[in-house]
């Protein structure tokens, strides 16, 4: 059983339907993401590995964007953007930068794929999950 003084919030207003498929989709991602990271990292530079990543990741963001904005000019909505989402996009640019060089410098070490990916990917959930309690009180 779960002790007392563990509190679990539950969004019971979320259809898990509306965002299952997206997150699993993500999931998939991230692990081809990994996987295609230990593949380079012996053949390239982390850091030029990890501008290469993001600069191909802004072209398909770019993109996406700009088909969503038509659409919404369509529908006449506006894009929702304000100085708190820019700052927080601006941070998650540098973290995941910083993360990406690194996760290319350590598979580039010769660290099996079954050991980097676990511990990066499982220490992000546990980093997540303890920054997101105690600093962002999610």
């Amino acid at each position: 059983s779960i002790p007392a003084s563990v509190e679990v919030e539950v969004a019971s207003n979320l259809n898990v339907q509306t965002w299952i498929l997206p997150a699993l989709i993500c999931a998939l991602s991230y692990a081809f993401y990994n996987i295609s990271i230990k593949k380079a990292s012996n053949d390239i530079n982390p850091i030029l590995g990890g501008v290469i990543l993001q600069f191909v990741a802004a072209i398909i963001g770019t993109i996406i964007y700009l088909c969503e904005r038509g659409l919404m000019e369509q529908e006449g909505a506006e894009t929702l953007m304000n100085s708190t989402g820019i700052y927080w996009s601006i941070a998650a640019g540098a973290f995941v930068g910083i993360a990406e060089i690194l996760s290319f410098l350590v598979n580039g070490k010769g660290v099996p794929a079954t050991q980097s990916i676990p511990v990066i990917i499982g220490g992000s959930v546990f980093f997540g999950a303890v920054l997101g309690d105690l600093w962002l009180a999610c």
